[in-house]
């Protein structure tokens, strides 16, 4: 049986490459695409952020409602849907549609994220332990990371004289989405070993008592929405209001992306100080430097220096309050906690985005005014969860 399960754990590993790596070959360039097929910033902004919004209520009722047998096929139908809405995409690339664009786009959009966050709760059916989120975690990054690298040194170059353009992108994308549908379609879930649903009621119950999960949640959803509102749309932002090529801006997000990981190994074992506000201040205190700067000076290069920092400590420091305060629930809400993490970042980041795309066009000034807004509300709510950590430790 034991064989057995890590032969089942093994093909959904497999699964997750294939599929993150399909989402490296397209995800980062969908804005593009979409750019190039003439619909306006603020719309691409709309378009991401309810797709974002749908994906939290989707999650909510697979968690809630569905059970994890039912989930494997919630998943693979949910595969289907995103391969169908992208085939249907590689048609309508050039044809000034804007309906069906939009309103596929937004599905195909929804359906890429459900898949990616249903899978750890399908995996914990098969197991449970910090090593198995890490080889999850680990196995998404990387082959997101390899498919983006790879479309980053194709794109714009001539194979079998074929250009490869945005739309290739998403082709090549749906091919690696259709094998890892395959590999998903021979995974076998034990039902003898089903995880129990969430009770709500319970659950709402547990954190009325421990109220400081709702600050955390809070925490989280300004957090992202504050980086929303400047790398909401990373690749239109570098190219049309930094004005640098494709190939450029892809190699600085994803050189960045890579650096900003390994760092992250250095800082767990030697950056990791006894006194949580240093390494809040690294995490965010200096962010909010560069954004007072760029606010104030209006001055691209600092434009440019803070999307860098920001890159650059997106995976720094990221145990100052997630892995704290997921590991320090009741076992039976871990699951739950893991979802409503991931859903309040999905709301932050539906909203960053949502008003990244109103202020896309404006000055660089205008641009920071509601991150430096969102941002003091952020460190100030950080701060008293830092606090709120300490005593919590003191209790133990």
């Amino acid at each position: 049986m034991k064989n057995l399960k890590n032969s089942q754990m093994l093909r959904v590993l497999i699964f997750l490459g294939l599929f993150g790596f399909s989402i490296g070959l397209f995800d980062n360039y969908r804005i593009m695409w979409m750019d190039a097929n003439g619909l306006a910033t603020s719309t691409i902004s709309h378009i991401i952020s309810i797709s974002n919004i749908v994906t939290v209520l989707c999650l909510f009722f697979f968690t809630l409602k569905v059970s994890t047998d039912k989930l494997h096929r919630g998943i693979i139908i949910v595969l289907i849907l995103n391969i169908l809405t992208g085939l249907s995409l590689i048609l309508l690339n050039e044809t000034s549609n804007y309906f069906w664009i939009k309103f596929l786009m937004f599905f195909n959009i929804a359906f890429t994220q459900l898949v990616l966050s249903s899978i750890y709760p399908l995996m914990m059916n098969m197991g449970k332990d910090d090593v198995l989120y890490t080889k999850k975690s680990f196995v998404e990054s990387l082959s997101n990371k390899l498919g983006f690298l790879l479309v980053s040194i194709i794109l714009g170059k001539s194979v079998f004289s074929t250009v490869i353009d945005y739309n290739t992108c998403l082709i090549l994308s749906l091919i690696f989405a259709f094998l890892g549908f395959i590999v998903m379609l021979t995974v076998h879930i034990d039902n003898k070993n089903e995880t129990r649903r969430v009770d709500i009621i319970d659950a709402i119950k547990y954190f009325n008592k421990n109220k400081v999960f709702y600050l955390y949640f809070i925490v989280s959803i300004v957090g992202s929405a504050c980086w929303g509102t400047v790398l909401g749309m990373p690749m239109l932002t570098l190219t049309e209001n930094l004005h640098l090529s494709s190939t450029v801006a892809s190699f600085m997000i994803l050189g960045i992306g890579i650096i900003s990981n390994a760092l992250s190994m250095v800082v767990v074992k030697y950056l990791n100080f006894k006194n949580e506000y240093i390494n809040l201040f690294f995490k965010y205190g200096a962010r909010g430097i560069f954004y007072f700067l760029t606010f104030i000076t209006g001055n691209q290069l600092f434009f440019l220096l803070t999307i860098i920092y920001m890159l650059l400590t997106d995976c720094l420091y990221n145990f100052l309050f997630g892995g704290f305060f997921i590991n320090n629930i009741d076992e039976k809400y871990s699951l739950f906690m893991t979802v409503l993490k991931y859903c309040t970042g999905l709301i932050g980041d539906s909203i960053g985005v949502f008003i990244c795309g109103l202020t896309f066009h404006l000055s660089t000034r205008l641009i920071f005014l509601p991150t430096l807004i969102l941002y003091i509300i952020h460190i100030t709510l950080a701060c008293i969860l830092v606090n709120k950590k300490k005593l919590l430790n003191k209790n133990k």
